[in-house]
């Protein structure tokens, strides 16, 4: 069993013990093959609750600040973790992306790029859209509540694919995805 595994096995073993964490959507998971697992974010334990509710190994990306840290920064890299530059495009960020999805493998990102107060949204930058299509994976949405994950069915892009150049359809696209996120919320 993986680092990756054991981490996540623990971690969601004490917040079902404490936090009585739930899992809803889990069938919406593709069982094979890439996607970006999209979410809201609201807390710093967030990336865990997903990963536990999560059947598939998943690497994330996460603000790069927190490579910094000592201890965290060895800890987050050993789970799969990969920094990004937040607010402005980060070329390497993209790339790594692209090439864990060349192999096959599902990312977590979270598309408002930092932890949001409940009822606060933010607008989203197209670039996820871009890249599911740059990509040409499928985006899980994923709405994470206090105490439980809700995972939607996955959105394919592939049919935007000639509209990538077109901003205001990317933008739209990219509220789109956010509603489709929060609706997963109010579902119970």
């Amino acid at each position: 069993m993986s680092f990756y595994r054991i981490a996540v096995k623990c971690a969601g073993g004490v917040f079902k013990v404490f936090l009585l964490s739930k899992a809803n959507g889990k069938e919406n998971i593709p069982c094979e093959g890439p996607f970006l697992l999209c979410a809201n974010h609201r807390s710093y334990k967030d990336p865990i609750l997903i990963a536990a509710g999560c059947k598939r190994d998943l690497t994330f990306m996460a603000k790069e600040e927190l490579f910094k840290k000592p201890g965290l920064g060895w800890l987050i890299k050993k789970l799969g973790a990969f920094p990004i530059k937040r607010g402005r495009g980060d070329a390497a960020a993209v790339m790594a992306t692209l090439k864990i999805m060349k192999k096959g493998e599902p990312t977590l990102i979270f598309p408002e790029g930092t932890r949001m107060k409940k009822g606060e949204r933010k607008q989203i930058n197209s670039g996820i859209i871009r890249l599911a299509l740059q990509s040409n994976v499928p985006i899980l949405p994923a709405f994470v509540g206090a105490n439980r994950v809700t995972y939607g069915k996955p959105i394919s892009y592939a049919e935007y694919a000639e509209q990538a150049q077109n901003g205001e359809a990317m933008q739209r696209l990219a509220d789109e995805l956010m509603d489709t996120i929060y609706a997963l919320g109010e579902k119970k």
